[in-house]
């Protein structure tokens, strides 16, 4: 029994692996038999790795990224718009493929169907886009062909024609605008070559960053040594003259910035043994290299400028190297001001009377259709100009308009955004103007670049049936020549001080010294050295060449010649405060401020302001007197200090608690130089202040004796200049002199008066006498 039961388990136990591979019962159609199972995998013994060897991850290149708009906001309002300016490219970025990416926005009530956004480089279109974005920002991202873009100074010229969906009146067009924007409007480049710099003219390249700024951060571990002081400085303001960008700002500090952004440039200065302490990939030195020149930063695939020797001596020698080659001779004049990367062409300069073509200051002849025409061009006048009461600059009109222009229409000038003069249109069918003069006070004009706007603003009787398309597809109502001219007539050239217009214009009088201007910093830090490059460098543009600086001078040793003074109001001597008009209480006023607080939007309080004002107009004694000075200047160009034989001493002054920085400059103690403070309540409120008034927009709005800047509205007010003295900047000559004397008149009144007055009386004194000897005696 026992064997047949073991037989019996045998079987069974034979039988299972066969059972085991039945598969289940399938009712799906037959198909080939499958390819038996492969066995399992067994576990995988690690092999060695000269066996397998293990392959890189691919590289990732990021595209080298030049931001091309040298300002935080451009935008464009009216019918037309316009802006030419001028980048400059590399060789090895104009050898790299480059890709333009734009991104802009409308207004609701903008034409798509009529309206274009253009962009041209170098006379190429590359941009022609609808403008038909009002809900939101639209990016465009377009090739630049090869070729187009070249080593050195680029033409970019964006422009627009903006049409109203529905109105046709004058009005309407104050609606239209497009904005671009400039964080998002940049040019990209292929390599990592388009990152690096070669040559030292390649700092030109630096750019912007996407709020529009340049930033140079000097790297400088001596940076307390006095040895150290003069070179950095100068080496600040040769940067910033070759840049010749809007916004500059400096920055020293003993250590590496964190990270190399978009318009912006690392600059190592010091010794071999000081620097050592920098990455070591910046420090190998190859036999035979210039001391200054550029190294590639293997940390962010760009470059690095390098100014080094083994001393001092050898340092500020190497600084010299770039220094030198961008100096100019106090004779020798300049004939145009260096504006191309944020206007172009450059403003030519006008030092006495002349003339240019309207093609000549970058106006080409447009043909217009629209309602509301407005173009505009750049001149520049020296920092001693001398015409303001009494000069008129003229325009030669070469234009046209169409019989559909209707009287009442008008052709505006505007000088600095004030109105200075209109052309009514008065007559219909039509008018061809052939060197038509209009001219225009030169009041508003100031040293420096001043902005001239034409504008034409025009009825017509096509607009007041409105009919769909009007203006967008009419034939031309207004024609502008390129052949127009503007002719700036001779006028008076002598200096006053003080004048802090001259010193934002053309860096008046600092410029036009010979001597190293002393720069007193009294325990200065990274924020004050970084404040007073800043500076500098915004004056060296103003002046068109690095000015020469003495910062071993102390307040003692300046008082027969020009000086500046900067730092936090601690730091500042009384008899400086004292000499510049500052009172000093001052220490008082801003001993609780901690620094700049963040701009504020106070357009509702400003418009409360000024409808109370407007409300209360004409209240009370003070406001009749108001009023009467108001009427003089709006009817005839004159105010009630004209009728003042002397202007008075200015009283000092003391500012407002949120003023955070103060600019104020006078005669020296000796009368024959000229001091500038410049001071803030702390040393971070003078480094953001002094960054926020150099930038291009409010550095144009220095003015008067004192200007002050108030970082929590971010407003310029100025303290108009009482008493002031001449400074002599061109040879005696009678020509000179009487229009020296004419304008002085001009802005005397009771003066003029008063000498027209005795010489009336003596010549009818000197008449009585002459016919008494005359005729028959009875």
């Amino acid at each position: 029994m026992k064997r047949l039961f073991t037989a019996c388990l045998l079987t069974v136990l034979a039988t299972l692996p066969l059972q085991a591979q039945v598969p289940p019962f399938d009712m799906s159609p037959e198909k080939p038999a499958e390819e038996p199972a492969p066995p399992p995998e067994q576990p995988t013994v690690p092999a060695t790795p000269d066996l397998v060897p293990v392959l890189p991850a691919p590289k990732v290149e990021t595209p080298a990224v030049r931001y091309i708009i040298p300002q935080d906001s451009l935008s464009f309002s009216g019918e037309t718009g316009e802006k030419t300016w001028a980048v400059f490219i590399t060789e090895d970025q104009a050898a790299s493929a480059a890709t333009l990416s734009l991104t802009y926005q409308n207004s609701l009530i903008v034409a798509p169907e009529w309206s274009t956004l253009t962009l041209a480089i170098n006379n190429a279109r590359i941009v022609n886009e609808p403008v038909q974005s009002s809900e939101n920002r639209k990016t465009l991202t377009v090739d630049v062909p090869a070729g187009i873009l070249k080593a050195g100074l680029n033409v970019f010229k964006m422009s627009t024609s903006l049409r109203h969906r529905t109105d046709c009146t004058v009005q309407s067009t104050y609606e239209l605008w497009a904005e671009v924007d400039p964080s998002k409007t940049f040019l990209s480049f292929a390599g990592d070559a388009a990152r690096r710099f070669r040559k030292i003219n390649d700092i030109r390249a630096i750019g912007v960053d996407a709020a529009g700024r340049t930033t140079f951060n000097l790297v400088v571990p001596a940076i307390n040594r006095m040895a150290a002081t003069a070179p950095m400085l100068h080496l600040a303001e040769a940067l910033a003259v070759l840049a010749n960008m809007p916004n500059l700002a400096v920055t020293i500090s003993p250590a590496m910035p964190k990270e190399q952004l978009p318009g912006s440039l690392t600059i190592l200065v010091g010794t071999d043994d000081e620097l050592q302490g920098l990455p070591e990939a910046l420090l190998a030195n190859t036999p035979g290299a210039p001391l200054a020149a550029f190294v590639d930063d293997p940390a962010t695939g760009g470059s690095v400028l390098r100014v080094r020797g083994p001393d001092w001596q050898t340092v500020t020698n190497a600084v010299a190297s770039i220094v030198d080659p961008l100096k100019r001779e106090i004779g020798v004049p300049r004939s145009f001001l260096s504006t191309q990367t944020w206007r172009s062409p450059d403003v030519p300069l006008f030092t006495s009377a002349s003339r240019a073509k309207f093609s000549e200051l970058g106006v080409s002849t447009r043909n217009f259709n629209g309602r509301r025409l407005r173009t505009e061009f750049a001149i520049g006048v020296p920092s001693d100009f001398y015409a303001n009461d009494y000069g008129k600059a003229t325009i030669l009109l070469d234009a046209a308009y169409s019989e559909d222009v209707l009287p009442g229409s008008q052709i505006n000038i505007y000088v600095n955004d004030n109105i200075a003069a209109t052309l009514p249109i008065t007559t219909r069918g039509g008018e061809i103007l052939r060197h038509f003069p209009i001219g225009f006070t030169m009041r508003h004009f100031r040293p420096g670049a001043n902005l001239i706007t034409l504008e034409a603003v025009l009825s017509t009787r096509s607009d007041t049936a409105c009919a769909p398309g009007t203006g967008a597809t009419s034939p031309t109502r207004f024609a502008l020549f390129d052949t127009s001219e503007f002719v700036m007539p001779d006028f008076a050239r002598i200096g006053t001080m003080p004048n802090l217009a001259g010193l934002s214009g053309t860096s008046f009088p600092y410029g036009r010294s010979d001597k190293p201007l002393p720069v007193i910093i009294n325990n200065g830090g990274e924020k004050t050295y970084s404040a007073a490059a800043t500076l500098l460098a915004r004056m060296s543009v103003a002046a068109g060449r690095p000015l020469e600086v003495d910062p071993r001078a102390t307040a003692n040793s300046t008082v027969n010649s020009n000086a500046l003074f900067m730092g936090a109001i601690p730091q500042i001597e009384s008899t400086v405060l004292t000499q510049t008009g500052i009172a000093e209480n001052i220490r008082t006023v801003w001993s609780d401020v901690r620094g700049v607080e963040p701009a504020v939007d106070t357009g509702p309080t400003q418009v409360e302001f000024d409808q109370w004002r407007e409300r209360l107009a004409g209240r009370g004694w003070r406001g009749q007197i108001s009023s009467f000075d108001d009427w003089l200047n709006r009817t005839f160009n004159i105010s009630l200090n004209s009728f003042s034989f002397y202007a008075g001493r200015d009283e000092p002054y003391a500012p407002e608690p949120a003023a955070s920085l103060l600019v104020a400059q006078r005669a020296n103690p000796a009368g024959d130089g000229v001091w500038t403070l410049v001071t803030a309540p702390t040393d971070d409120s003078l480094l953001d202040s002094v960054r926020a008034m150099t930038q291009q927009d409010r550095w144009s709005k220095l003015d008067g004796h004192i200007s002050i800047y108030k970082g929590g509205t971010d407003e310029i007010q100025e303290v108009p200049v009482g008493e002031f003295t001449f400074v002599p900047t061109q040879p005696l000559s009678f020509s000179n002199m009487r229009l020296i004397i004419a304008n002085w008149l001009s802005g005397n009144i009771l003066s003029f008066s008063l000498l027209l007055i005795v010489f009336s009386t003596l010549l009818g004194i000197a008449t009585s006498r002459l016919l008494s000897n005359l005729g028959r005696r009875v």
